[in-house]
C-alpha cells in the first residue's frame, strides 16, 4: 500500500507554488499540467486516468491545486483516516450564514454536514467507483455530484472533526487550526464570479422569476423596470446559463 498526495492544475495560480514547494518537502503529484481547462469534471477524469496504474489498496489524498496548503507534516494522516472506519473521507464544507441556500443547491453528505469536493482521501478501489459514477452524471458540478454519491455509498463519510482537512469560509480564514490540509476561499476575480452566475442560475432561476412576478403584482407602477428585468433573466437562462443539474 502506498499513500500519495495528488492535485490537478493546468497552470500556476493562487497558492499552487506554496503547495508544491511546501515547507515540509512533502511531494505532491500534479495532474493536468498544460491541458486546456474544460470544467470541474477534468479533475475527476484526470484522477481516474492516473489511478489506472495504482493498486486497489493504495491511498490517494486529493487536494485543490490553487487554494490548498499543507498545514502540518502528515505523519499521522492514516491514523486519523482509519478513525473514521470508512474507505473514503471527504472534507467538510465550511459552515457559514448561507448554509441553508448551499444545502438546497449542493445537498448533504451526512445528516450533519455537506461534503466539499476540493479535498478528500481514500482507497483507489472506492475512489475509482465514486469518480466513475461522478463522471457519468449529467450534472457538471462536482460538489453536487459527490454529495449525491455520498448518500448512495456507505463507504463515503465526512471529516466531521476537521483533523485531516479544513475548508475555511470567508469569515474565518485567519483562524488557527490543527488540520493537516487547509483550503482557503479562492481569490475574487471576474472569471470566478461570471462562472458562478452561469453555473448557479439554474438553481435560483424559478425563485427569482416568482419574486419578480410577485413584485410586479404588488407594484404594477414599476413594470417599466420589472418587465425588462424579467425578460433579460429569461433570455439569459435560455441562452447562457448551465442547466445540466436541473433538467432531464
Amino acid at each position: 500500500m502506498s499513500i500519495e498526495i495528488v492535485t490537478y492544475a493546468n497552470k500556476s495560480q493562487g497558492m499552487f507554488d506554496e503547495l508544491i514547494n511546501n515547507k515540509f518537502n512533502v511531494p505532491v503529484k500534479v495532474l493536468g499540467w498544460g491541458r486546456k481547462w474544460n470544467g470541474y469534471s477534468d479533475k475527476s477524469k484526470g484522477l481516474l486516468e492516473y489511478m489506472e496504474s495504482k493498486n486497489d489498496e493504495d491511498i490517494i489524498i486529493f487536494v485543490d491545486g490553487f487554494d490548498t496548503k499543507i498545514n502540518k507534516m502528515p505523519t499521522n494522516v492514516m491514523e486519523l483516516f482509519e478513525s473514521y472506519n470508512s474507505r473514503v473521507v471527504m472534507s467538510k464544507d465550511p459552515e457559514n450564514f448561507s448554509d441553508i441556500g448551499r444545502s438546497l443547491i449542493f445537498g448533504q453528505c451526512t445528516s450533519k454536514s455537506m461534503a466539499n469536493a476540493g479535498m478528500y482521501m481514500g482507497y483507489v478501489k472506492e475512489l475509482t467507483i465514486m469518480l466513475r459514477d461522478e463522471a457519468a452524471m449529467k450534472c457538471t458540478d462536482d460538489q453536487i455530484n459527490l454529495n449525491t454519491l455520498c448518500q448512495k455509498y456507505t463507504f463515503i463519510t465526512v471529516d466531521e472533526n476537521e483533523k485531516i482537512f479544513k475548508n475555511f469560509g470567508p469569515m474565518n480564514k485567519n483562524q488557527d487550526v490543527d488540520a493537516i490540509f487547509v483550503s482557503y476561499p479562492g481569490s475574487p476575480s471576474f472569471n470566478r464570479y461570471s462562472r458562478a452566475v452561469i453555473e448557479y442560475t439554474q438553481f435560483v432561476y424559478i425563485y427569482v422569476l416568482c419574486l419578480l412576478i410577485l413584485t410586479l403584482v404588488i407594484f404594477p407602477q414599476k413594470q417599466q423596470i420589472i418587465l425588462p428585468t424579467l425578460i433579460l433573466i429569461i433570455i439569459f437562462y435560455a441562452t447562457v446559463a448551465d442547466k445540466s443539474c436541473t433538467t432531464n
